[in-house]
């Protein structure tokens, strides 16, 4: 099972159908959940997916999709969509409605739908956005900590042990010839 589509270049890159278009979008959306940051959230739209337009029937639609989504998600954050979005050609010509819509339904998604997506003729009722930023620092992962925590011991153990090297110069100890050797504490004492 391959991981899930980290950017709309990346579903993109997956899809030789609609179906598989479909199925990256909703993976696409499920990653978008755990996004924390606005740089994380621009990363996933700033690179231009290849068109899909030759590469299945409905190429075109994908491609409409993709750059609603990434003017929609940019409008979101509160960042500049990116140009890719407004390039010729990502607007199917035949307005687009969700899939077994009832003429209720479409009436719903000409008034509801967002105007990213009104822009490239798709009507749909309802956009699945599941971005929730958190304020403050964006989430780290395991690796991540380890690495700056073990950076924090080394930086800590370099202060001490020159802290220790001045203490001994002061008093006019020899240094040891290596940072590691240990005196043994004498008996009795903290």
């Amino acid at each position: 099972m391959s991981p899930r589509p980290p950017s709309l270049k990346a579903i993109a890159e997956r899809s030789d159908s609609i179906g598989d278009f479909g199925r990256q979008l909703r993976d696409w959306l499920h990653e978008l959940r755990r996004v924390t940051s606005r740089a994380q959230a621009a990363a996933a739209v700033a690179e231009e997916p290849p068109r899909l337009r030759g590469r299945f029937p409905e190429g075109q639609v994908a491609d409409a999709w993709l750059a609603a989504y990434a003017e929609h998600l940019a409008g979101r954050i509160g960042i500049v969509p990116p140009a890719w979005a407004f390039a010729p050609g990502r607007t199917p010509e035949d307005p687009v409605f969700d899939e077994g819509s009832t003429p209720a339904l479409r009436s719903l998604a000409l008034v509801r739908a967002p105007l990213a997506f009104k822009r490239r003729n798709i009507f749909t009722h309802a956009v699945d956005l599941p971005l929730a930023l958190r304020a403050g620092r964006p989430k780290k992962t395991a690796e991540e900590k380890r690495r700056t925590n073990a950076e924090r011991q080394r930086r800590f153990r370099e202060t001490r042990r020159a802290e220790l090297a001045a203490l001994r110069t002061r008093v006019g100890e020899p240094r040891p010839a290596s940072g590691r050797n240990r005196e043994p504490h004498a008996a009795g004492s903290v």
